[in-house]
Parts: C-alpha cells; structure tokens; sequence
C-alpha cells in the first residue's frame, strides 16, 4: 500500500501524515479463499514495504559494504545540494533525513548490502515548508538510492544514485534534559494517554510498539509499527492496524514520559521473552462444542494459514503476522468469506513453551470464534 505525502503545515501535538485507509473486510480489500486450494497468498499484509539493495555492487580493491555497526546515530550528507540530516536512531530499521525547519523523509529499511532504496512504497514525508525548492524531499521520497561503504582507511561513504562517493559526515545533536532522547528509555514502558472520552495506551518493545484506542468499553483502534527516537522526535509507522490510519506520528516525550501536551501516565511492564522463531510452526487446537478441527501455521516467512473445519471448512483465512515481543499480530490477505472475515488480529502470546503449546489471548470477535489454547500439531508416525 503506498504511502502518499501531506504538505501541510506543522502544528503543535502530533505530526500525522496521511497514507493508510481502512482495513475492512470488502471484497474490494480482502480475496476470496479458494478452499480447494492449498496455496497462500504472499501479499504484503503492511502498510509499508521494508526497503533493500537488489543486486551486487563491484566494489573498488579495499572497500567493502557498509553494515549497521559502520553508521553513526546522526550524520550529514551532501544531496543534490541540499544539506541532509540522515538519523540512523537505534539501529532497529527505522532512518530518517531531515531538511532543517523545512520536512523529514522516514523510511524502514533493511540496511542490506549498506543500502537504502527510498521510493514511492516505503516512505512517508513531513514537508513543513512549502520554500522547499520544488518540493526536493518530496522528490527524495518517490525514489533514490543511496549505498554506504567504509574504504581501506575506515571512512564511512555514500553514493546517491550510484553517484560519486562522499564522505559521511558524523553530526553531534543536543539532547535536552527536559525530553527523551534516546528510544531505549521507552523499551519496556506502557504509556496511557487519555483525550476527552479516548484512551489510548501504549506499549514499546525493542524498535516496535502497540497501540490500543477504547471509549468506554468499545475499541476504536488497534495498531502496531516500528517506533524510534530521531532528533529528540518518538517517531510511530503503522505497519498493522485495525482501522484508517496515519502513515507516520511524531510526538516529543517529555522526561516524564508525556507525549506532547497529551494527559499521560507511565508504568513499566515485563516484555515477555517469545522468539519469533519459535512461535513459528504449525499449531493445532480443537473445538469441542462447535466440534471443529483447527489447523494453524505460522509460516517462517512471516506468512499464516488458519482453518476451522469439521466436514468443511467453517473458518479459513492467509495472510501476514508478526511478533512485538509477546503480542501476535495477524491481518489477512485472504478469507472464505471476506464479508465477514476479521482481517486484523492482535492478542497475547502467553504460556509459551517451545514445541509444546501456548495461549493466545486475542479480542476477535468472529463467528466461529478462534482458539486461545493452542498445541503443537502431531504427525503420523
């Protein structure tokens, strides 16, 4: 799903940018399950596409590709004459570059092969001045690719379109005491912020975070993305979610964990540890009362099948699913009936015992109902 771009002013509170539409289960959004069929569809279930290198680039005798570890938390480049502030963050697959009082391009990315691929699919954009000499960043985010390497003296490089390389520029950025400066401080912190009727509350995992909207006993809203700290800035990216949402958020978190002028209240909680590739197998439960057979696989590739069958199947639905540290989140590119299919899942993994069993705790609503106790699936001898 392309992320399209919000030229707009900058208010104060949140940055939000336009780009991600409902997930609602029409036949317009969701394919029908062919139940003769066994095979999956391997569409991407988020709003962005991680971004990387495609092919193998012939480097000069004593250079080499630069990895994760080469990088600077802030540098500055040299683009097309602009002066850019790139922000790797902590590193988790979230950069950022910045024009000074004008706008910021965030992009995910893999770092695969030291490279960069920004386009059209992968990026959201802030362009908070319209002097932007027609509009570069916005020009940045619908395509280019930036490569770093490190030479045989150690100095960390960057080619724009396979151009000449430069060298990186390592920036040193103030950090206030009156704020949160670095994403670490919020890893293990649930946030609840609360706005007339609206609650929200979040949960932040190692570069990853949840989102829960309610009022009252009714749910608004269901999110989960990658989150970091970029030049004092939280910065969200939806990748999972329930309902219409921004392509990007930006709040200042003060040192007592308040998003901007929001009325928040911290606490910590215990990140369970789940390995996603742990959870990743094929699970079975079964259903006494409705006397239904359920099959369900997290594939390795990030993919999922779930069936509920007696005769037939009842239940059937493939898509994408992902683990932030112990919340599954599930959202379906395929249904046996896509009128009624639920397309977004979250719930907590709980119980976990590797190749034994585990619950998922998880709010779907669907008729017939998805388990909560899951075992491993036994095979014939």
């Amino acid at each position: 799903m392309k992320l399209h771009y919000l030229l707009a002013g900058l208010v104060a509170g949140a940055l939000v940018f336009t780009g991600c539409g409902s997930d609602s289960g029409s036949d317009s959004a969701i394919d029908r399950e062919d139940v003769s069929s066994s095979s999956v569809k391997d569409e991407s279930s988020s709003s962005k596409k991680v971004a990387s290198s495609s092919s193998k680039k012939q480097l000069p005798d004593g250079v080499r590709e630069a990895t994760l570890e080469d990088l600077s938390r802030n540098m500055q480049l040299d683009i097309d004459g602009h002066d850019v502030h790139m922000v790797a963050g902590s590193k988790q697959g979230l950069f950022s570059f910045w024009i000074v009082d004008t706008g910021e391009v965030v992009v995910m990315s893999d770092f695969k092969d030291g490279a960069i691929a920004i386009d059209d699919d992968n990026s959201a954009t802030s362009i908070i001045s319209k002097l932007d000499d027609d509009y570069f960043l916005a020009k940045m985010a619908k395509g280019m690719n930036l490569e770093f390497t490190v030479d045989s003296d150690g100095n960390l490089l960057y080619s724009v379109d396979k151009s000449e390389a430069k060298k990186v520029q390592t920036e040193q950025v103030p950090a206030g005491n009156s704020y949160i400066s670095k994403y670490d401080e919020m890893v293990g912190k649930k946030l609840t912020c609360k706005s007339g009727d609206t609650t929200d509350v979040y949960r932040f995992f190692n570069g990853r975070y949840v989102m829960e909207s309610t009022a009252g006993k009714k749910t608004l809203l269901r999110v989960g993305g990658f989150a970091d700290i970029h030049r004092g800035k939280l910065i969200l990216m939806p990748e999972y979610y329930s309902d219409g949402v921004m392509a990007l958020y930006m709040y200042v978190v003060s040192s007592d964990f308040v998003l901007d002028e929001l009325d928040c209240s911290a606490e910590d909680f215990k990140i369970a540890k789940v390995k996603e590739a742990d959870l990743a197998d094929n699970w079975y439960s079964y259903d006494k009362e409705l006397k239904l057979d359920w099959n369900f696989a997290l594939n390795a590739n990030g993919t999922f099948d779930l069936e509920g069958r007696s005769n037939e199947p009842e239940q059937k639905k493939a898509g994408r699913w992902s683990l932030y540290g112990d919340v599954l989140l599930m959202r379906a590119t395929s249904c046996l009936d896509p009128k009624t299919c639920e397309t977004f899942v979250m719930g907590n993994v709980e119980d976990f015992e590797k190749g034994k069993g585990f619950t998922f705790k998880h709010a779907s609503e669907e008729i017939p109902p998805m388990p909560t106790e899951w075992v491993i699936q036994k095979y014939e001898d």
